[in-house]
């Protein structure tokens, strides 16, 4: 069984939240996936990885190279933000992912071509990689772009060619470093609600949201 810690560390979104994460709560349960929520840091020892669902409280130093140790022993750790830097997440979330040379941009990304219901923030992108043959499209809403650098991070997933982003930022929307022949990675995406009830169960939204947890 996977064990992950869903942490309330950093003031983040519950997936104890029905209205949002039901779905998701009952899906990660049919794949033997087990989730807890964990507002003490100091506990992610126990977990195989750690899920920092659009955290409002900046990272210090010394959290940093907590996480960092934790990826080293085979850990894995994800972030997910959101488009625009509402509640300054893309800040905040760059306290932590910038130590592995991906960078947040606060950005807005609008695809008029390939979208869902219409919607030009509601993105539609069949551009992943490395990730299991079930997972060919995604919707991914209201998402920030990111900016990587260094030999140890590559994307996991682009927008569509038709997509824009209003920084005029490549169209990088989840990143991942991990080094070479390592287990443990950190994994950084532009949306926290690819996985929430709205988007789970479109496209193969709810594949991709169960490959990265068990990946």
């Amino acid at each position: 069984m996977i064990k992950i810690a869903w942490s309330l560390a950093h003031q983040e979104f519950i997936i104890s939240d029905h209205y949002y994460f039901s779905k998701l709560s009952n899906y990660v349960k049919e794949k033997d996936i087990h989730i807890d929520e964990v507002d003490d840091i100091n506990k992610f020892t126990d977990y195989d990885a750690v899920v920092f669902n659009y955290p409002e409280i900046p990272f210090e130093e010394d959290e940093v190279d907590y996480l960092s140790e934790l990826i080293e022993k085979g850990k894995k750790i994800m972030i997910f933000g959101y488009y625009k830097n509402e509640d300054r997440i893309a800040d905040t979330c760059n306290t932590l992912t910038k130590r592995f040379g991906i960078t947040f941009n606060g950005d807005i990304v609008t695809d008029d071509e390939n979208n869902y219901e219409n919607d030009n923030l509601l993105i539609v992108t069949d551009k992943v990689k490395h990730f299991k043959d079930n997972v060919n499209k995604v919707m991914l809403a209201c998402t920030d772009t990111l900016t990587i650098e260094g030999d140890f991070v590559e994307p996991l997933v682009y927008a569509k060619d038709s997509a824009k982003s209003k920084l005029g930022k490549e169209k990088i929307l989840f990143a991942e470093y991990r080094t070479f022949g390592q287990q443990g990675a950190l994994i950084a995406g532009g949306t926290c609600v690819f996985w929430d009830n709205y988007s789970i169960d479109l496209y193969d939204n709810k594949e991709f949201a169960l490959d990265l947890l068990a990946r």
